[in-house]
């Protein structure tokens, strides 16, 4: 019989629930913050690509084009660290027979460079866009505006994410019938980063030379934060 009262206690001892005292009590919430900001600047992405049957030729004639649009960039007012080559391709062109069993017969070679340029007047970028493409830019990967200064609007969107985690913690705490204590923790997560848009805007807006409007961009923020709570 107490063998059997034993084990039946320790069943208890394993099923039951454990209720923390009120000093132990916390409430943990997540709270999300947004700055709205007008963008000072913007990063554009070309390509220029060139054919020839000789490697050497190729690859000549994409530093040509590649030399006429770092120059026609710096007349457009685009200083030297604000342009950048970050990346240079070679590869061999190949015609396959379908309808012959004989191997691809080497054709020719495939060079091409990639320009990144930033433009800190975004008055400039339609018409600047525009040149670089009469001068033989024939690829556009990349429009993404930005700020020089991130770090203001990063401190709004940080204090509207902390506003927001204490707004909701009382809203929890209330429906719950306690009181919300001090804050025990912060942790900040990750932000928002501005979206960059992409192909065929970005080479229609440079085509035809049209103004690109840069709207808004939302600068994020999120915040953990624990409280203490009290029982009312």
């Amino acid at each position: 019989m107490r063998k059997t009262i034993a084990i039946f206690g320790v069943m208890m001892a394993l099923t039951s629930p454990v209720w923390a005292s009120s000093d132990d009590a916390r409430l943990t919430v997540t709270g999300q913050g947004i700055a709205e900001v007008v963008p000072d600047t913007a990063r554009i992405s070309l390509g220029v690509t060139k054919d020839a049957a000789e490697a050497g030729d190729a690859l000549d004639q994409v530093a040509q084009v590649a030399q006429d649009i770092f120059a026609r960039l710096a007349e457009q007012g685009i200083e030297a660290r604000d342009m950048q080559s970050s990346q240079i391709n070679l590869s061999p062109k190949y015609d396959y027979n379908r309808n012959s069993d004989t191997p691809p017969k080497l054709v020719g070679f495939s060079a091409n460079t990639t320009v990144s340029v930033r433009v800190r007047d975004l008055t400039k970028l339609g018409p600047i866009m525009t040149a670089v493409t009469a001068d033989g830019a024939n690829q556009l990967s990349g429009l993404q505006f930005d700020l020089q200064d991130r770090g203001p609007a990063e401190d709004t969107a940080r204090t509207n994410a902390v506003k927001d985690a204490i707004s909701r913690a009382k809203v929890l705490a209330e429906a719950a019938g306690v009181t919300l204590g001090s804050v025990v923790s912060i942790h900040e997560g990750g932000g928002r980063q501005p979206t960059p848009v992409y192909g065929r805007m970005a080479m229609e807006a440079a085509q035809s030379d049209m103004p690109i409007a840069a709207g808004e961009l939302e600068i994020g923020s999120s915040v953990t934060m624990v409280f203490e709570l009290d029982q009312d």
